[in-house]
């Protein structure tokens, strides 16, 4: 067994305020203390799974009002809280993978926890043989986590008044832009800045690693909306070869990160080739911003990466996004203080010509590496 353990956590690729830069940043360093270093006991110190660290970490973010996960996530069109969450496990002994995850979820407090429930459920018994899900969705997921022992709540209470009021606007915004095109006006189609997912990847002593994932989706979705989080290789990814490892969380457009199953191509090329740092601006041009898969999509790319590369002695880790800016923090258990940054896209050019340029131009990249001590 390693001596070792590792969080990341990210919340969001999206457009984060200066003025509420440092509760961000608090945010994420309390979530990676409990996990690494903490007044009580630490949860890789105890020697908790990564499934079960990554999970209880998300649950922090989803309980906060700051992000777009759980409570106060964004609202439908309709104005109510439809929840998606997934994560990804890498058994390092087994050289075993599984999947979890849920979409369109309402009155549950914490997502995570029933796509983790997905998760402990594909390993008990079949009943007549049956095939055990990987993603439940609406009502059947809420009906599955009722009883596996989860509590319901009343959605409403779901509800931040941040998300309301931000509700409020954007549903007076489409009124008007609806009524204008009823009368064959031209309207100003405005980019969606709420696009952020959180994500945290974990990696315990075992060698074992979590990729998890919890989003609202987009402010003014229409109900039923389905984001990359719940689905297989596009929300997160985690996986062994060998003695190396990589894990990836994406965030930004759903649809965008669907067409390209961003993170199971990143994923798997990563853990191929090894320094993700020198591949990983090639694999965000040629496998997102200049996809074919978006050939007839005219917005611009809007996506971002957390990347992590377990190799025996390090852990690389990196975030590559093209969203104003992309909220990150981590921590090894050798270490009393987690890295925070707040990371802003500082491109100021002139008017692209075509949405791939745009994209490629505030392409902003970061990386470290965390040596690990056996």
């Amino acid at each position: 067994m390693s001596q070792y353990g590792f969080v990341a956590v990210h919340l969001g690729a999206g457009c984060h305020s200066s003025k509420s830069e440092g509760i961000y940043k608090k945010l994420c360093k309390i979530t990676c203390e409990k996990a690494c270093f903490s007044q009580g006991a630490a949860l890789l110190q105890e020697g908790k799974s990564a499934l079960d660290v990554a999970c209880e970490l998300v649950c922090i973010l989803e309980d906060s009002p700051l992000t777009n996960a759980g409570y106060g996530s964004n609202l439908t069109e309709s104005g109510e809280v439809e929840c998606d969450a997934g994560i990804m496990l890498s058994l390092k002994s087994q050289r075993s993978t599984q999947f979890g995850a849920v979409s369109s979820l309402k009155s549950i407090k914490n997502p995570i926890l029933v796509a983790k429930e997905i998760i402990l459920y594909q390993n008990e018994p079949r009943l007549l043989g049956r095939t055990p899900p990987i993603v439940l969705v609406g009502e059947g997921a809420s009906e599955f986590a009722k009883k596996r022992g989860l509590n319901l709540v009343h959605n409403s209470t779901l509800v931040s008044d941040k998300a309301m009021r931000k509700y409020k606007k954007y549903k007076e915004r489409l009124e008007v832009s609806r009524k204008a095109l009823s009368s064959g006006l031209k309207i100003t189609v405005q980019p969606n800045p709420s696009q952020d997912t959180v994500g945290v990847i974990c990696i315990d002593r075992n060698g074992d690693i979590a990729s998890a994932s919890s989003s609202g989706g987009i402010a003014m979705k229409l109900p039923g909306r389905v984001g990359q989080v719940p689905v297989y290789g596009c929300g997160c990814w985690a996986q062994h070869s060998n003695s190396n490892g990589v894990a990836v969380s994406t965030s930004g457009c759903g649809e965008q990160l669907i067409l390209t199953t961003l993170a199971k191509r990143l994923g798997q090329t990563i853990l191929e080739r090894g320094e993700p740092a020198f591949h990983l601006k090639e694999l965000m041009c040629d496998e997102f911003i200049n996809s074919e898969m978006l050939s007839d999509d005219a917005y611009d790319r809007m996506g971002g990466v957390l990347v992590a590369y377990h190799s025996e002695d390090s852990i690389e880790f990196n975030i590559a996004f093209t969203t104003e800016s992309m909220v990150v923090g981590f921590m090894s258990t050798n270490h009393e203080k987690a890295i925070v940054r707040v990371s802003r896209n500082k491109s100021s050019l002139a008017p692209p010509t075509n949405a791939n340029d745009s994209s490629l131009s505030r392409l902003t990249m970061e990386g470290f590496i965390v040596r690990l001590i056996n």
